[in-house]
């Protein structure tokens, strides 16, 4: 059999390049993580739930993407809503943990109590898997550090000021 070569005028020569969306890799990261969740191609986000070491929250992923810029935006929500009596003290905790980091942070509606814990990531260049895990990662990461800290000083005793000793504790103990 005889081997053929073609010399192609690279100058010239239309390469296309077909590269999954933003939306798609993010729906296969969360099918290799074996994670269930719903997705919204429509209005680009998902949603899934995932239990915690102290408990579970609800994620949300949104995306946006336009050439050459995207944001993956990452919202790990309580289940539970802080009871009206205890919201400054709350606050206090959240700007108390929000001043100690480099990324991501905690925010609470004041109307009704909800907490949850927000990374975003944005990029003018293509987000890969690591970045995407990276994002997901520091989200869940603050979400599961602070949320039994502010359960304690929610629903318990403990105060605002002792939120970032609370929230350095040892895996094996228990704030009760």
């Amino acid at each position: 059999m005889k081997k053929t070569q073609a010399i192609i005028n690279v100058e010239s020569a239309v390469v296309e390049v077909h590269s999954k969306t933003l939306f798609e890799r993010v729906s296969d990261y969360l099918t290799e993580k074996d994670w269930g969740f719903n997705s919204y191609e429509e209005k680009t986000y998902f949603t899934l739930n995932l239990r915690l070491t102290s408990g579970t929250v609800r994620v949300v992923i949104d995306i946006a993407e336009s050439s050459p810029w995207a944001r993956i935006l990452v919202y790990a929500t309580y289940p539970t809503f802080v009871p009206p009596h205890r919201r400054v003290e709350v606050i206090d905790a959240i700007n108390r943990i929000n001043y100690s980091l480099l990324a991501g942070c905690l925010e609470m509606d004041a109307k009704d109590g909800e907490v949850r814990a927000r990374m975003m990531l944005e990029s003018d260049t293509f987000v890969s898997e690591q970045m995407i895990d990276r994002a997901m990662r520091r989200c869940l990461d603050l979400a599961e550090q602070y949320q039994a800290p502010l359960l304690a000083i929610a629903f318990g005793n403990a105060a605002a000021h002792d939120v970032l000793e609370l929230g350095e504790r040892a895996e094996d103990v228990t704030l009760q």
